[in-house]
């Protein structure tokens, strides 16, 4: 029973983590993902899940090296920010508390994030950046006389080595260095990125 209760809650737990990654959803709001995006996004979470149950002795390196393939080879990103060691230390940390039955501790520390974006459901809808969904993209499009290529966001990895990969400096993931020119990131609200494409 209590081994039943440890998947229940560690499950609950990953997904807690990850519903607040806000990286992860930028990736996926942006297209990275292509229009699979969060169903591709869900499948992460369920990886991991599985990849840290399955693995008695998992390394805090070995997870985050998984977690950077992930996030590179589905949708094209390099976090630079720090986010996926903190991401593979909680996870790791609440995995232990978990097999030692601390609920209330790792739940208590979980109430501090953020409640209202759970999106890593298949029930729950998102708004893709690049799909024009509101007029003021729109216009902003077809001031550019170039509607073409609107849902198209190119992502460029030059540079990419190991070494990219620690670099906690940047204060988001996806920075403009990995943005094709076609497309800057420009931050509007505090904890928000939004896409817009650069004037000619």
């Amino acid at each position: 029973m209590a081994h039943a209760e440890f998947h229940k809650n560690f499950r609950l737990i990953v997904e807690k983590i990850f519903n607040n990654w806000q990286n992860l959803r930028l990736a996926v709001e942006h297209g990275m993902g292509g229009r699979n995006g969060q169903q591709v996004a869900i499948e992460i979470v369920d990886y991991i899940y599985k990849y840290c149950i399955g693995n008695e002795n998992i390394s805090e390196g070995e997870l985050q090296q998984v977690l950077e393939e992930l996030m590179d080879e589905e949708f094209n990103t390099i976090c630079e920010d720090g986010s996926i060691i903190e991401i593979c230390q909680n996870l790791l940390r609440y995995k232990q508390m978990s097999l030692r039955g601390q609920y209330n501790e790792i739940e208590s520390e979980l109430t501090k994030l953020p409640s209202d974006k759970e999106w890593l459901n298949p029930n729950v809808k998102i708004t893709y950046a690049s799909a024009d969904v509101d007029s003021s993209t729109e216009d902003e499009a077809n001031n550019t006389g170039d509607d073409d290529d609107t849902d198209d966001m190119e992502v460029d990895l030059e540079g990419k080595t190991d070494s990219t990969f620690d670099c906690p400096s940047s204060s988001q993931c996806i920075t403009q260095s990995h943005i094709h020119k076609k497309k800057e990131f420009i931050e509007s609200d505090p904890g928000w990125t939004t896409v817009r494409r650069k004037k000619k």
